[in-house]
């Protein structure tokens, strides 16, 4: 018979499959998703409050939902993510919940949200690099011309951080602590990765991630990556954080008159499927970094 964990476990994966089955397809999360999970979350709190006579469940759940509000908030509002992924969060913030004490430490670290915060950077890390291998090799020549000209733009930090590598392999070899020889290892390799990692990533959003759009085929959220300004009025644009209905309707009716032909989109990573990966390795390992 199933335990009640094990059963919130198998329903929460069953609408985390149909979130990154439509955000595969579509590029977006239904929010029947999100607020099915808030609700399953806070349901089932409440739930193991009565039974338990305890009301820190419930609290938990609700303090769980809040954390990841924020955490949801901040994502969104700096344009890291869009309003389908945030919402995602925060349904999973109320299923996960997160226990807290009125004494320090106030959270366990090694809560199931915290350790699938942590297993959520692991994982879309990975999942942003395949995905982005994957584009550049559909669009190998798009992506290799660009790559080029990234490189070129470039130019000035990569010679930089040649010149402080040779003089960073000079401190190395004067210096016999080895923890400090490590340190400096390590930073270097860190600025190297992150420099080389940000022109891939520019190359591909420039190549592969960008498309004209019909006024007629944009949906709610979508990311506008340059200003439609027609006589002299700002439509939309990158600042929007994702076009509202309103603004579609605008483009809509600009496009029947003729005035707008067609609108450049950023087709971001459907970032859905990371979630349902990371819930999973939350269940098998918890914290990766406590695991390995």
């Amino acid at each position: 018979m199933l335990q009640f964990p094990q059963l919130q476990n198998l329903i929460v994966i069953g609408f985390l499959i149909a979130a990154a089955l439509s955000d595969l397809k579509k590029r977006e999360v239904p929010n029947w998703v999100n607020y099915g999970l808030v609700v399953i979350g806070v349901s089932f709190g409440l739930l193991q409050s009565v039974i338990a006579a305890d009301w820190h469940f419930l609290a938990f759940s609700v303090a769980g939902l809040f954390s990841a509000l924020d955490l949801a908030a901040l994502m969104f509002y700096t344009g890291q993510w869009g309003g389908g992924d945030s919402k995602l969060l925060i349904g999973l913030g109320a299923v996960l919940g997160l226990p807290f004490a009125a004494a320090s430490p106030f959270a366990d670290i090694g809560s199931p949200l915290l350790s699938f915060l942590v297993n959520l950077v692991v994982v879309s890390l990975f999942y942003a690099i395949v995905w982005g291998a994957v584009l550049a090799y559909r669009h190998s020549k798009r992506f290799g011309i660009e790559l080029n000209r990234q490189l070129k733009s470039y130019s000035l930090f990569r010679r930089l951080l040649l010149a402080l590598s040779a003089v960073s392999l000079v401190m190395v070899l004067a210096i016999n602590d080895i923890v400090v020889r490590v340190g400096i290892i390590s930073v270097l390799t860190t600025l190297f990765f992150g420099l080389y990692l940000s022109i891939l990533a520019k190359a591909v959003e420039k190549s592969c991630m960008l498309k004209q759009l019909n006024p007629l085929k944009l949906t709610e959220g979508d990311w506008i990556a340059k200003d439609v300004i027609i006589s002299g009025k700002r439509i939309c644009g990158p600042k929007d954080l994702g076009i509202e209905k309103s603004q579609i309707r605008q483009l809509v009716s600009l496009y029947r008159r003729k005035k707008v032909r067609t609108v450049l989109v950023k087709e971001g990573i459907p970032f859905a499927p990371s979630f349902l990966l990371a819930y999973i390795v939350t269940i098998i390992f918890g914290n990766l970094v406590f695991a390995f």
